[in-house]
Order: C-alpha cells, then structure tokens, then sequence
C-alpha cells in the first residue's frame, strides 16, 4: 500500500491510496497533460437571472488567466457590448487562449474574425435527428455544412474547433462518419463531444471517448458536458479516464439550466484523485469563486464541494476532539479530505468551529475561551446544555453574541 504514497499522501493532503491500485487503473488511458477549457464567459449569458457587462466579463476573464485555464470560451454575437468585449480580450495578451464561440455560418464566422480572435469554436448539433427536424437536413448534408463551416474558418487562419452538441443521442455509426470526416479533412485542431444533457453515466463516456479517440487520431479531444442529473464533475473525469485532454468547465458549476462541471471541482479531482497536471494554481481556486460570487449574486452553498463553508467547518463536539487529537499528532489531514489552504481558503489547518445541538464540553470550552470567558466545570456542563437547546429552538447555530447571553443567563441562576 506503501506504494505510489506520494501521490496520495502530501502535506496537504491525505487520500486513498486505492485511487491508485493497479486494478483500479488498468483501463485508464490518462493523457500526460489535461488543459482547463473555461466556458463561463459565455454559459454565464445562458445562466437564468444573470448579465454580466464588458468590465465584469474582463475582470473574471482575466481572473481565470491567472488561475492557469488553457482557454476562454466567449460569445461575441450575443450582443453589441460582448463583440466588443471579446475583441478587448484579444488584445490583451493573456496566457490563456481566447476562443470565440460561433454558429455554423459563415457570418458568424466572420463576426469573430472581426474581433481579431486566434480561435474559434464551430457549434453545431451533432445529432441527426435535429439537422432534420429543424433544416430539414439529411446526414450527408448535415456533415458537409459543418464541415464547410470549420473549413471556411481554418482557411482564414483561425485555430478551429468542433463542438457538435447532443452527441450522446446519435446513431454512433453517424458519430463515426462525422468524426472520421472532420479528422480526414483536416478541418479542426481540436474536436469535442457533447453530453449536453447530462444524463449519461460515466462508463458509457469512457466508451464513447475510446471510440472517438480510435476515429480520431492525434488530435486533442475536447469534451462538453452539463449538471442536469448532477454528473457534470465525474463526466469530466471519466471523460480524462477515457482519454480526452480539454474537459470544459465553468465557475461555480454556472451555466445553462443546471450548469456545466465545476471549475474547481474538476481541476481539484484531476489533480489529486487523477493526477494529472492541468496548469490550474490550486490555491487561488477560492478567490476566484469569492470574485465571481461577487459579481453574479451567484451564491456559493455551504456545502458545495472545494469551496463551500461547510467543508472546512465542524459542529460536532465528537467530530472536534477527534480533529484536536489529529492535530496534536501533527496530522490534522488524517480528519479532514485536504487542508483549507490548498485551495486558498482562509482560515487555520483546522479550519472553522461553531456551536450547535451537536457541540460537546470540549468545544464549548474552546468557544468560551475565544470570546475570554472562563467557567467552571458545572458552568461549562450548563452551557453546553443550554447551547443544544437554543441551537434546537432556534434552528442553526450559536454566535458569539448568543454564547454570551447563554454565558450570562447561567451565571445569574
């Protein structure tokens, strides 16, 4: 078990080291380096009651540069001020590849080209069914219009990807005669797939993104998913497993309907449950989501993975004695999945403690000696009696100012 312990095993973290047995891996087919495509810039514009401006938009753009994402994703036919936008961050020289969002037409194309982008990103539907019902399209003329359009794009200089959507529900002998075609006409840099509705289950991506990698060569695959059925993250990794190279993500799991993967939570996983690099510095993950949080009034749950409150807080006395004791041992990672600071977030390696129906002498008495409050042991018995009442009556948990008032309402009796 000893084994690959560094992987599992840091100062930071400690995981399990059955993440790496080799029965476990056998039939991953990780590539060397996973590059972080971020579609928040313009899954946000898809997001129900949120419209970020130009200066919103270049400050998270520019927050995600220096997060270490491979690639932004914006929409610049969306409106006046975002073709504005996405020309403003084609000039700014950021690390991060600035990928224009665009139909099929040419038009769109050519709005792109006029923001002075070096990427675009073809969408398209990827499903048959759709390029009948909705153009009246068969098969064959429904790969040749994507395939004009990514050629169209390329022949005027423009890194090109193709993102056919909805690809999880077609015909897999169409899937293949379109990725073939997009692979032998060498109209696309990269190429992605789609689950656009979030309803597959992770082994059934680790089989399609086998077989799109068998039709498709060399060249890096991309893959798109959504939280519908709440498996966007594990989407995104087993897509990795699978072998894809640029998972898409955005930020705080935003986007259309129920949002896409999560930013931090796919970067976090890839890295130590995966490991395999992503160019994502790890510890700026909770400022990033602080920022966007700001700028959306997109709240972070208590409980979201990675970055919510309630997973560097503890309210259980039991719970607490057990971390003071891990702690003590110079091990508080034998309590805890990863130290807060890994991700940025601010408070000690033991993180946050507050007072509820569940809190034991142990922890009352380290509240009390926060606030300068010395009591003797009947007293702390008393409290911490009274602090399970008043959480149960009031529903949450006990402040400072209510611990006082418990504090004082006990030494007057």
């Amino acid at each position: 078990m000893e084994k690959n312990k560094d992987k599992w095993y840091t100062d930071l973290y400690w995981l399990s080291p059955y993440n790496w047995l080799e029965e476990v891996r056998k039939e991953f087919n990780l590539p060397k380096r996973v590059m972080i495509h971020e579609v928040t810039l313009r899954e946000i514009d898809q997001n129900p009651n949120v419209a970020l401006n130009k200066g919103e938009k270049i400050r998270i753009a520019e927050a995600l540069d220096d997060l270490g994402v491979w690639s932004i994703e914006i929409a610049p036919a969306v409106s006046k001020e975002d073709e504005e936008t996405t020309k403003e961050l084609a000039g700014l020289g950021l690390k991060a590849k600035v990928i224009a969002f665009t139909s099929w037409n040419k038009e769109n194309i050519d709005l792109c080209r006029k923001c002075d982008v070096e990427a675009v990103i073809v969408d398209y539907t990827g499903n048959p069914w759709q390029a009948k019902t909705f153009w009246g399209f068969s098969p064959e003329q429904h790969i040749d219009k994507a395939i004009e359009a990514m050629k169209y794009a390329k022949d005027h200089g423009l890194f090109v990807v193709a993102l056919p959507w909805d690809n999880y529900k077609a015909p897999l002998d169409f899937l293949e005669k379109m990725y073939k075609r997009i692979a032998e006409e060498k109209v696309a840099d990269h190429i992605s797939i789609s689950e656009t509705f979030g309803f597959a289950l992770p082994w059934t991506t680790i089989h399609l993104i086998k077989k799109v990698k068998s039709w498709i060569g060399e060249i890096p695959l991309q893959k798109h998913g959504h939280n519908d059925f709440g498996l966007a993250t594990i989407d995104m990794i087993a897509a990795v497993c699978g072998g894809a190279e640029v998972p898409h993500t955005t930020l705080l799991a935003s986007g259309e309907r129920a949002g896409n993967a999560s930013t931090e939570e796919v970067a976090v996983d890839i890295e130590l449950l995966l490991g395999v690099n992503t160019g994502i510095n790890l510890e700026k993950i909770y400022d990033v989501a602080m920022l966007f949080q700001d700028l959306t009034g997109i709240k972070i749950p208590p409980n979201k993975p990675i970055v919510g409150e309630n997973l560097h807080t503890t309210m259980s006395g039991w719970v607490y004695w057990m971390k003071k004791k891990a702690l003590q041992a110079n091990e508080v990672i034998g309590m805890i999945p990863f130290k807060p600071e890994l991700v940025g977030f601010p408070s000690g390696p033991e993180g946050k403690v507050v007072l509820g129906k569940g809190a034991g002498r142990s922890l009352v008495k380290e509240c009390l000696e926060k606030i300068g409050v010395k009591v003797s042991d009947e007293e702390l018995s008393k409290i911490t009696e009274e602090v399970k009442k008043e959480s149960i009556f009031r529903k949450r948990s006990i402040d400072d100012r209510l611990l006082k008032e418990i504090v004082k309402k006990i030494s007057e009796k």
